[in-house]
């Protein structure tokens, strides 16, 4: 009897798996914006001495981005073993480009076909971190650009949208000049774009003395070129990111509007330029001087040829449906992004201005703005309440959520970016219902009762020059302590094991739950029962059979009450 076939099954590492997918994200994003990737992974080399290897390159015109890959968290283990080859090469980039042509025969071919020389070449070494870079490392090594979980997962979806056009935030992010890239770096034109305009000064448009409004045509190219946008959850500095990433389906519905009707959009987009513009009198191109500025006349309008320096509040998508992409539409779009047809209000800021007002002054005209659209939602206008009123209970009680999401008990379990999980616990009404209350300056149920610091009076001054992020970093410290104090027990005591969002026993694990832990941590501090981990979890015990499932949706009080009674206040 001839014996069955048997097929062999193959094992995958899960390891291994998890680290292709994580490298396959990172040459997305790259490929996506235009860089070409050289076949160099794995091979070991010598340069100056050092041997070494390189997990990826990317190169774009006469830009060399040298890349490395980890799934686990940024170590200096890691970095360390790295840094002596990494110093030789940004030591010495003349000398990598010219030995990058040995090693790679698509670099050579790349560097004989384009018109740069050695010294033309820009050197970027990136690491990229799915478990996150700690603030020790990059001060350890600060050379280094690093990219986390998130941040690449909002690259690949800026990437996945508007393509090629996506390089112009990768060239900020890499600490490009547009002077730098490309045929720029050999180029002597001027450093300025200008464009025929409208002046609309203070005195006429209402807006604080020192601000100035200008109206002009734009081509969508420059503005696809310059232009950012504030968005929540960039790799920008989270503080002041409040707009929502782009929609896909408007940017396609927009392109074929372009197409269809052969026709410019005639609303008129909302941008901030930057403290350079020039406004000069249009006959002989000289700076108008503060007295000229007064009336309303026509003008002519300098830009600073620079990656993101025109900031956009209104009208993102009319900007970057403009996009290279790679669509059947592209040809046709092509013809139209040189066209100067958008019509832009530049604002212009006073030069005194300091970066922090500009971020509020932007999201209270993007509220402003939206609101007579279409309402932001909870979560948006959360993030403004950041900016704007930093010490007001909602902003505190967002500021809390994000410590809690990075330490303690519910680390890594809420979500708290756009780019975060599906899956994870929704944090929403966790702050405008459970943290608000919880963290405000009146009553005797809120941790600002039991804070011992004798700064805390700074927080209740309404006077915002006074100094207070240090006393209100404090305060929100003192929170977050106070709160994982008591889900912490509730994690011991409720099993380690099923404490995880994939468990089926996950009950605990939802916004309803923790808002009625919440409600239970106000009514210890109105009854002078807090206390330590150890005290919450001795009292905890049995908080396993709690019948949480018979809580739904906002009756999270209800819930807390029980807590407090079953667990707390019986053993009073």
């Amino acid at each position: 009897m001839a014996k069955s076939a048997i097929k062999k099954k193959w094992s995958v590492d899960p390891v291994k798996l998890e680290q292709i997918q994580f490298n396959n994200i990172v040459r997305t994003v790259f490929q996506q914006a235009s860089f070409v990737r050289l076949p160099i992974n794995g091979k070991e080399f010598q340069f100056r001495g050092r041997t070494g290897e390189l997990d990826d390159i990317f190169i774009y015109e006469n830009i060399i981005v040298l890349c490395e890959y980890t799934i686990g968290k940024a170590s200096s283990v890691h970095l360390g073993k790295k840094k002596f080859l990494f110093d030789a090469i940004m030591g010495n980039c003349v000398e990598w480009v010219d030995f990058l042509q040995t090693l790679s025969v698509e670099f050579r071919e790349h560097f004989d076909s384009k018109p740069y020389s050695g010294d033309d070449y820009r050197v970027r070494i990136v690491y990229c971190s799915k478990k996150g870079i700690n603030e020790e490392i990059i001060n350890v090594y600060p050379e280094i650009l690093y990219i986390d979980y998130p941040q690449l997962k909002y690259f690949r979806a800026l990437a996945k949208i508007i393509h090629r056009t996506s390089r112009f935030e990768l060239f900020k992010f890499l600490n490009l000049e547009h002077s730098e890239i490309g045929a720029s770096v050999n180029s002597s034109a001027g450093s300025n774009s200008t464009y025929p305009g409208f002046l609309l000064p203070e005195g006429n448009s209402s807006f604080p003395p020192g601000y100035k409004i200008v109206s002009f045509y734009a081509d969508p190219q420059t503005l696809l070129e310059r232009s950012y946008v504030l968005r929540r959850d960039s790799w920008r500095d989270p503080e002041g990111l409040y707009q929502r990433l782009l929609i896909p389906g408007k940017i396609r519905k927009m392109r074929q509007y372009l197409d269809d009707v052969k026709r410019v959009f005639v609303n008129n987009i909302i941008v901030t330029l930057p403290n350079e513009t020039k406004i000069n009198n249009p006959d002989d191109e000289t700076n108008l001087k503060s007295d000229e500025l007064k009336k309303v006349r026509n003008v002519s309008i300098q830009i600073p040829n620079s990656f993101n320096v025109i900031g956009i509040i209104d009208g993102q998508h009319r900007i970057l449906c403009y996009h290279e992409g790679t669509d059947a539409l592209d040809g046709k779009i092509e013809k139209l992004r040189n066209k100067q047809n958008l019509l832009v209000t530049g604002i212009i800021y006073p030069k005194s201005l300091p970066q922090h007002e500009k971020i509020k002054f932007e999201a209270r005209l993007f509220l402003e703005v939206n609101d007579t659209q279409t309402s932001a939602n909870a979560s948006l206008r959360q993030s403004i309440e950041v900016i704007l009123r930093p010490k007001s209970t909602i902003a505190i009680a967002k500021s809390v959520i994000e410590r809690l999401s990075r330490s303690g008990a519910l680390k890594d379990l809420l979500q708290v970016h756009q780019f975060d999980e599906s899956g994870k616990i929704k944090t929403s009404s966790i702050v405008s219902y459970g943290l608000r209350p919880l963290v405000k300056f009146d009553g005797s149920d809120s941790l600002f009762s039991i804070w011992d610091d004798e700064r805390k009076g700074n927080l209740l001054l309404v006077n915002d020059e006074e100094p207070y992020q240090e006393v209100l970093n404090s305060y929100v410290e003192f929170c977050a302590k106070q709160i994982n104090n008591l889900l912490l027990a509730a994690k011991m005591c409720w099993g380690i094991n099923d404490w995880k969002l994939e468990s089926e026993n996950r009950l605990i694990l939802s916004p309803t739950a923790i808002n009625g832990f919440i409600v239970c941590l106000r009514l210890l501090i109105s009854s002078g029962l807090t206390g330590s981990k150890e005290f919450y979890e001795e009292k905890l015990q049995g908080i396993a059979d709690f019948p949480f499932d018979e809580y739904k949706s906002s009756h999270w009080k209800s819930l807390g009450e029980r807590i407090f009674d079953e667990y707390f206040a019986k053993n009073i």
